[in-house]
């Protein structure tokens, strides 16, 4: 079959490339599915580069995928060849730029017919992450003020949904070119994070002047106290990648909740509590995507031969919204 993949140990981003690799087979409790579409992520790119052990080379790349089901596994009794899948994948296992992967049923969500495969491909995710930090963790409620960093990207996008869906007030930033579109996605308030007044305009859209109730960041400024800044005492700071900097913050001076938000580690805890949940909320999402209440924010579709060119370009930040491949041309 074809493959996307990382060609050997020393390979770099730029070495990846499409390659022949054997079909793989379903083990006990896993599908093997038939790849409609991929989305890419940054955190593809930082694969590419930084290797994990165990990979065998060639080796495929890819966490999000959607197809179908083309045969099962031992032991496998609730799906079957023919189900719509989608699925955020363990960087450990063989990826899914490819044209059949394999995965572990209890990670699946089932894609409804009227969702079509770019669509629901553009969400685990950076729409898990989000769903995560949001509700798993900050818990996130109806009436709070959430700042959302990054608001016009893959994860500050789905966040600015989910909180506007669930009654929050949303302040989102971005640049100016982008602020038309985060409105669109349910900001109330965006401002320019560039802005010498941002914490002060960012305080006059919260409850006397204190500060959010929650803060969405997925760019590390550092010390911490750049972020815990625009959180009210006991605020909730969900940080995406990585963890800010606490050294220099004195106790008992935010008592601020700080969430690290990552996928991936759920995979190599092998907390399986966790990777379950990766299908809870990918079924949620999916109903939503059905009932027209989600924008996957899609802005380009390729071919899977196109997928090298469009992780460099992920790299080098040239790209806002989510960019998908067709895998399978029939889709």
């Amino acid at each position: 079959m074809k493959a996307v993949v990382v060609p050997s140990a020393s390979s770099r981003i730029e070495d990846v490339r499409i390659a022949d690799v054997p079909m793989p087979e379903p083990e006990p409790g896993e599908v093997r599915i038939r790849i409609k579409a991929v989305s890419l992520n940054p955190a593809d790119w930082k694969f590419a580069n930084d290797h994990k052990p165990g990979w065998l080379y060639p080796h495929p790349l890819g966490l999000d995928g959607a197809g179908v089901i083309d045969s099962v596994g031992p032991g496998v009794a609730d799906w079957k060849p023919g189900d719509r899948v989608v699925l955020h994948h363990s960087f450990l296992s063989r990826g899914v730029f490819a044209e059949y992967t394999v995965a572990p049923v209890h990670v699946l969500s089932r894609v409804p017919e009227t969702v079509s495969w770019t669509d629901a491909v553009a969400v685990p995710c950076a729409g898990y992450t989000a769903y995560q930090g949001l509700f798993r963790k900050a818990h996130l409620a109806a009436g709070q003020t959430i700042l959302v960093q990054g608001a016009n990207g893959g994860v500050g996008g789905f966040a600015t949904q989910f909180a506007h869906a669930e009654g929050a007030k949303v302040i989102g930033l971005a640049r100016p070119e982008h602020h038309a579109a985060v409105r669109k996605l349910g900001a109330d308030v965006v401002l320019d994070y560039r802005d010498p007044e941002l914490l002060e305009k960012v305080r006059v859209e919260t409850q006397d002047g204190a500060g959010v109730d929650v803060m969405l960041e997925v760019v590390n400024p550092g010390d911490a106290r750049k972020s815990l800044a625009f959180l009210h005492y006991n605020g909730h700071l969900i940080s995406v990648d990585p963890l800010p900097n606490m050294a220099e913050v004195p106790s008992y001076t935010y008592a601020a909740s700080i969430h690290e938000v990552g996928l991936g580690g759920a995979y190599a805890a092998g907390h399986m509590a966790t990777q379950r949940d990766f299908a809870v909320i990918g079924d949620d999402l999916m109903q939503r995507l059905a009932a027209g209440r989600l924008d996957p924010m899609v802005e380009e579709i390729i071919t899977l031969g196109e997928i090298p060119d469009g992780l460099l370009r992920l790299m080098r930040r040239e790209v806002t919204g989510k960019i998908v491949a067709l895998v399978d041309s029939a889709a």
